[in-house]
């Protein structure tokens, strides 16, 4: 054999010694026995390649599965692509314990066999007949559409181990879609999808589903009590305990979205073998409010009585484990921080984790996620009206492994889609003003339980639309693409960060997530164009103001907002949105005109603007009151710049006050401190801000340090932008800086160690 035969041989003998690319995903059943897993698998570079398929085994076998490609890695000239998302879904029949189940390019264990479960659409409902001879027919509850209005099936998903369908109505007063996704267990799953287009301020009409089938037993339970039919059975849903219809045993009937929604009833009978249910997920009475263009949906889950419930998501409840590093290779989202000998710092993580889940609103506006308040299960209907921080969200479960984050980002998704994207023909994908009340427009009904958007669409609430792109990679669901693709046109047309709208610079994020998920150069590009934008109105020092105009050189003193559009001036709030996606496009595109001096002008601004305590005053840096909860979000800004810049004492020093403002606030007030009321107002010198105003003509004559002493500090409330970016904070500071530091207690003459005492 000559030398070059031996290297031929050894080098594909080695080559078969190397392991394929695989991904492992460790599952937990919510229940034991056969469930559905159901699971969007992140896929490196290189492991799936278009055209082929996803073998999966578990302990060496294999697994039957279907699998179908969500997203794909950027293309590359003369290399096939690869798919980087794609939902895997298979029964599997579990014991108690976890399951780790491996997947790699391969030969597809397909399965072959038919769904137990046969679900058929029309303009109605759904007739629904199973393997076993059951059969049941589900109508939805909504106003009588135009019956020769056009209607379309969009077929979404259908393999050996999943059936999904949606079924569009267009209906000119009330557009609808009837929604049904069913899998290899018999768990079907139906969403009537509800639009209105009636103007103004108006209140949902009936909206859920009838049921109707054979059964010679039925039940209905209700926060762990079981009732069975030996009536009429009614009850209403506003106490939040999640309900279910048994059917002899062998179904249940469910709605993963009613604990949640508040609304509503529940009605059920059972008679000579015949059961009929309707659940309503509001009635007329209840005055749900529904907006212009506006969607309303009502779900129901239909499954037997072994399978595990669906969580609000519409996702099993299983817990799912991936690798970090998988994550980190797609999202660039990165470890967790290393807090196995902080247990301190670890119980903190977990407390900023659990506060934002109790950041998101149940009820009218059920999914939006608003604020969180000490005490309270839930957030309040009232908060921005913003998806700026779902991708932190996302990113901070993907370290830390906690679904819940997921689970609240998506909801918070899916209720940004319904109720704040606007839908209608003109700006078409723009989002909805919050809290139209306060904007001077014409006040719609009062609603304490409900945040009425505007019907006009304003740009710079488009901030966070690139979440849509993660929560359609993590559910496959298209009302995610849909909201992405219209919030882009909308963006690249109508969003602009120059004069009266710099702090859409926020954006270039958006745009910049969505360049490195999917490499398309239209999305850098549109990142270019709104930092050039801002060029132009950049002012003393390369900052800017909210307005665009030049910063004026000598401002009065400022105590509100309407002061500061007279007075120019760079404030902390606004221009910090210029670091959440400048730093990267910096990396980018080294040598764009004034990019880095921008950068490094608005992280210097930050950093010297920030009072000791460990806050940022608004709106002026010298203004009575000191924000500590939305600090966080600053420092993650800050962050963003040192990964760009490199780091810098002064930086470093304002993430280290954020932080430890935070760690004591946990130590010593077991909560999270929210900010500083000025001493004016407390000692009663003076109560409302032009009476403040009033005492000073320049900033430099008002006196921060009795704040220390004489002020109040506020505790126990934080919006999601002082919680989402705290784990990435965390594990960056500690990267730098031993954790020693910010556990020290402050000194009891420093701003913090007097704010507690």
């Amino acid at each position: 054999m000559g030398v070059a035969r031996t290297l031929a041989v050894a080098a594909a003998l080695a080559a078969l010694t190397v392991p394929a690319l695989a991904v492992d995903v460790v599952v937990t059943p919510a229940a034991p026995g056969l469930q559905i897993v159901r699971v969007s698998v992140p896929l490196r570079d290189g492991l799936l390649r278009r055209g082929s398929h996803l073998a999966a085994t578990t302990a060496g076998k294999p697994v039957p599965c279907a699998q179908r490609e969500l997203t794909w890695h950027p293309s590359r000239t003369g290399r096939p692509r690869y798919a980087r998302r794609a939902l895997v879904t298979f029964p599997y029949r579990f014991g108690a314990a976890p399951v780790r189940f491996s997947f790699r390019q391969g030969v597809a264990q397909a399965i072959w066999a038919p769904l137990p479960v046969l679900v058929t659409l029309d303009r109605e409902g759904a007739s629904i007949s199973y393997a076993d001879g059951r059969s049941f027919r589900a109508d939805a509850l909504w106003p009588a559409a135009d019956p020769s209005c056009a209607v379309r099936m969009e077929e979404v998903e259908r393999n050996g181990a999943c059936a999904w369908q949606r079924l569009h109505i267009e209906d000119k007063t009330w557009p609808r879609v009837i929604e049904a996704r069913s899998d290899a267990v018999g768990q079907v799953t139906l969403v009537a999808h509800l639009q209105s287009t009636e103007p103004g301020f108006g209140r949902a009409p009936d909206l859920g589903w009838r049921l109707e089938g054979d059964a010679s037993r039925a039940a209905l339970r209700s926060g762990g009590n079981e009732e069975p039919l030996t009536g009429p059975v009614e009850r209403g849903c506003a106490d939040g305990k999640a309900a279910a219809l048994t059917l002899d045993g062998a179904y249940r009937v469910e709605h993963p979205m009613q604990p949640l929604n508040r609304r509503g009833k529940l009605e059920a009978s059972l008679d000579a073998g015949r059961f009929r249910y309707r659940y309503l997920r509001c009635t007329g009475s209840d005055r749900v409010p529904m907006q212009e263009r506006a969607w309303r949906r009502a779900d129901m889950v239909i499954s037997p009585a072994s399978v595990a419930p669906l969580q609000p998501s519409l996702l099993p409840a299983h817990g799912i484990r991936v690798d970090w590093r998988e994550w980190d290779a797609l999202y660039g989202s990165g470890p967790p921080a290393d807090l196995a000998k902080q247990p301190k710092l670890a119980d903190l993580a977990r407390m900023q984790r659990d506060a934002l889940v109790s950041s998101a609103a149940e009820g009218d506006d059920a999914g939006n996620v608003t604020g969180w308040n000490e005490g309270r299960p839930h957030g309040p209907a009232f908060g921005m009206n913003r998806l700026n921080h779902a991708a932190a969200m996302l990113d901070e479960a993907r370290r830390s492994g906690d679904r819940r984050l997921t689970e609240t980002a998506l909801r918070w998704c899916g209720n940004f889609h319904d109720l704040s994207v606007w839908w209608g023909p003109e700006q078409r994908g723009g989002t909805r003003y919050n809290n139209v009340a306060a904007m001077g427009q014409t006040p719609p009904p009062s609603e304490p339980s409900f945040m009425w958007r505007s019907n006009s669409s304003v740009t710079f609430c488009t901030k966070g639309f690139a979440a849509f792109f993660e929560a359609f990679e993590a559910t496959g669901d298209p009302r995610m693409l849909e909201a992405l693709q219209a919030q882009v046109a909308y963006a690249v047309e109508f969003l602009h960060a120059g004069a009266e709208t710099t702090r859409n610079v926020g954006c270039v994020q958006d745009f910049l997530r969505l360049h490195r998920f999917t490499g398309e150069t239209r999305y850098l590009e549109e990142a270019l164009r709104l930092f050039r934008e801002l060029r132009a109105c950049l002012s003393t020092g390369d900052l800017f103001t909210e307005g665009g105009r030049p910063i004026k050189a000598d401002p009065p003193f400022i105590e509100e907002d309407s002061q500061g559009y007279l007075h120019p001036f760079a404030k902390p709030y606004i221009i910090g949105y210029a670091l959440e996606g400048l730093p990267e496009l910096m990396r980018l595109r080294p040598g764009e005109p004034k990019l880095r001096d921008t950068v490094e002008a608005v992280a210097g601004f930050l950093a010297q603007s920030q009072d000791p305590c460990g806050g940022w005053r608004y709106p002026h840096p010298r203004s009575s009151g000191v924000i500590l909860s939305q600090a966080m979000e600053h420092a993650w800004q800050l962050v963003q710049a040192e990964r760009a810049l490199g780091s810098a004492p002064d930086r470093l020093d304002a993430v280290e006050r954020v932080l430890r403002q935070r760690v004591h606030g946990s130590l010593l007030r077991k909560s999270i401190l929210s900010g500083v009321t000025g001493w004016e107002r407390v000692t009663g010198k003076a109560t409302t801000a032009a009476e403040i105003t009033a005492l000073y003509r320049r900033p430099a004559d008002r006196d921060a340090a009795r704040d220390y002493r004489e002020g109040r500090l506020d505790v126990g409330s934080s919006p999601p932008e002082g919680l989402a970016g705290f784990g990435d904070v965390l594990r960056w500071y500690l990267a730098h800086r031993p954790a020693s530091r910010l556990l020290a207690p402050p000194r009891p003459d420093e701003p913090l160690g007097l704010l507690l005492r």
